[in-house]
């Protein structure tokens, strides 16, 4: 990819296009459903971390076999798996206040935003020197810190509010991954036919 480390973010450009597919979806979900239903709201968070994890962890296999570094989006995979698990299995709303089990997910969706965001905004000044490309991943990990926040510290707003700013998280994260996993394909697509006739100039 041109302008590019790769080091950093070789990953095939369906793995952006999937999880970006799938945060808008699941963004778009959010902030239409009914937001008094906090289980159902729940529910679609928890399954998006999951979907996300999983595409991740796909993400591994194809890296490991191309002897790319795959340490990263295992560990990414990894803690999107955990933030799944705790949403949906790890906490009993029969045991204990269920609004306290309530604020203790939004906690975690909190953190997760906020550690993801960093990361984005680290990534868009470690991997490009292709200065829109790294506007786009920088703006976006600012966006997500400014709602991680926002979700950490907004104690005064309701947990329906909470969830749909993590709606908004996701719409403007699966936006991003969407446009740079459909450039990547471009810049896959121009590369091949740059060496293609490069070859036929050699014969």
């Amino acid at each position: 990819m041109s302008n590019t480390k790769r080091k950093f973010v070789e990953s095939h450009w369906l793995t952006f296009a999937m999880k970006g597919a799938i945060s808008v979806v699941a963004g778009l979900c959010l902030m239409f459903a009914p937001q008094n239903d906090l289980t159902l709201l729940t529910q679609i968070v928890g399954w998006t971390m999951f979907g996300l994890a999983f595409v991740e962890l796909l993400n591994v296999v194809y890296r490991k076999r191309r002897s790319h570094n795959w340490g990263f989006p295992l560990f990414l995979g990894a803690v999107e798996l955990l933030v799944a698990v705790l949403l949906l299995f790890a906490l009993d709303p029969n045991q204990g206040n269920p609004d306290d089990l309530v604020w203790l997910r939004i906690l975690y969706l909190s953190i997760f935003v906020i550690f993801a965001s960093v990361i984005t905004i680290i990534m868009g000044f470690a991997s490009f020197t292709n200065m829109t490309n790294r506007f786009m991943w920088v703006i976006n990990g600012m966006v997500g810190a400014v709602i991680g926040f926002m979700m950490l510290g907004g104690t005064n707003l309701g947990a329906a509010a909470h969830i749909v700013l993590f709606g908004t998280y996701l719409m403007v994260n699966g936006m991003t991954d969407l446009f740079y996993g459909i450039h990547s394909k471009d810049e896959l697509v121009e590369a091949r036919a740059s060496r293609k006739t490069a070859k036929k100039g050699k014969k």
